[in-house]
Formats: C-alpha cells, sequence, structure tokens
C-alpha cells in the first residue's frame, strides 16, 4: 500500500518518522529493500486501521493522565494514532526501543507501567 492509497490522516511528524526509518534502515543498515518492506509494512498496518479503527491498544494505562492514543506494532515500530470523529489520525511512528512515550509527551510527568 502507498502513502497515497491511505485515507487516514498523517500528521508532518508522522511522515518525517516514515521518511527517517526508510533512510535511516536504507542508509545506515545498508538495506534498501528491508527499508521499502519496513515501510510498506507500516503503511500495511495503517491501512489496516481503516477497517478496524479500535483494534490498537490503549495507551492510558502506560502512563499517569488521560489520554486518546491507541497504537499497534509494525516491525519494531510503534504507530501511534488516535481515533476521533471517524477518522484515524496517526500522530507518530516510533520504534519500540526509544523512550516513545516522552517523545509523545515531552512535558508530561509519566511512569511507564513494566
Amino acid at each position: 500500500m502507498t502513502l497515497a492509497a491511505i485515507k487516514a490522516n498523517l500528521s508532518f511528524e508522522a511522515r518525517h518518522d516514515l521518511k527517517n526509518i526508510q533512510e535511516y534502515i536504507g542508509e545506515e543498515k545498508e538495506s534498501p529493500i528491508t527499508a521499502l518492506q519496513v515501510v510498506e509494512n507500516i503503511l500495511d498496518r495503517i491501512g489496516d486501521l481503516l477497517r478496524l479503527p479500535n483494534s490498537g491498544t490503549l495507551l492510558a494505562p502506560k502512563v499517569n493522565f488521560p489520554t486518546n492514543y491507541r497504537y499497534v506494532k509494525s516491525k519494531g515500530y510503534f504507530i501511534f494514532y488516535r481515533y476521533e470523529n471517524n477518522q484515524i489520525f496517526v500522530d507518530r511512528i516510533i520504534h519500540g526501543k526509544r523512550d516513545y512515550i516522552s517523545i509523545l509527551f515531552p512535558y508530561a510527568e509519566n511512569e511507564e507501567d513494566d
């Protein structure tokens, strides 16, 4: 699935995340084919959300404040999105090894449940 075919709303940051993922895997890891496959898998997963928008895991139980974020995983990446007014809004796509809570909520104090 291509980015143009997806009817979800991808934020500027999410689009930038996709670009960075492709560049990192393609250049740093010297694997452009794998980079395209990873991005394609992420886009397919976002496409799945259009059919099952509430299928993602709620993020609120992992943080100590309310949030409308849900997330799904794809190839080690978390796709953070909101489902509001019958629309999918993808805000960020962040590798699972990163501190995604601090990235999503840079001004909030939070604790992640282990």
